[in-house]
Parts: structure tokens; sequence; C-alpha cells
């Protein structure tokens, strides 16, 4: 759901003392996510994904992060084309394949 149907309107307020917020702040940052993002993130999920933001290569696959964010894309319509036709078993080994591929990122 894009950003347009579901607007995030209502506001949380959290207290933190200076060392906290310069903490949380430098915390995002090196995630490379801002901090209504990263706290959001680590309230619903109890952790946040650390992401890459350097757009090269990562040297242990050899695959950059624009590739892994279009695989995803391609998974994620294959899993809904699937999902309709019945046809899992193709997609699930790809899928192993990709969290493979993640997982050593």
């Amino acid at each position: 759901m894009n950003k347009k149907q579901n607007p995030r309107l209502k506001n949380i307020v959290i207290r933190v003392n200076d060392k906290e917020q310069k903490d949380i702040e430098i915390n995002a940052k090196k995630l490379g996510l801002s901090v209504s993002d990263f706290g959001r993130q680590l309230m619903l999920k109890g952790s946040v994904l650390a992401v890459q933001k350097n757009e090269s290569e990562n040297l242990s696959t050899g695959v950059d992060r624009r590739t892994i964010i279009g695989v995803a894309n391609n998974l994620n319509q294959l899993t809904r084309y699937a999902h309709e036709r019945k046809e899992l078993p193709e997609i699930e080994n790809l899928l192993k394949v990709l969290e493979n591929i993640i997982s050593k990122w």
C-alpha cells in the first residue's frame, strides 16, 4: 500500500534525554534511516533491518543493492502470480536462493 492510501496521521511521543536522543540519531543515520523510520521499525518489529547505503557492489556477493531490490520486486510479482495459479514449488526454490544471497549480505 502506498503512502497516499494509508497516510500516517497519528503521533507517538516518547521522552528521552540528550544522550539518548543523540544515540538514537546516530543509530538511525548508520542504517540510512530517519529517526521516525528507525523508531517505527524498532517498535513494530523489535529490530531494525540494516541496509547497506553504498550503491557499489557488495564484495562478498558481487551483487549491488539495486539488483537485490529488483530481484525482490520480481519475486513479489511472481509470488502473487503463483498464488493465483497455485504454482508454488518454483517460487519457493527462487525464494530460497534469494534468502541465501541476502543472508550473505
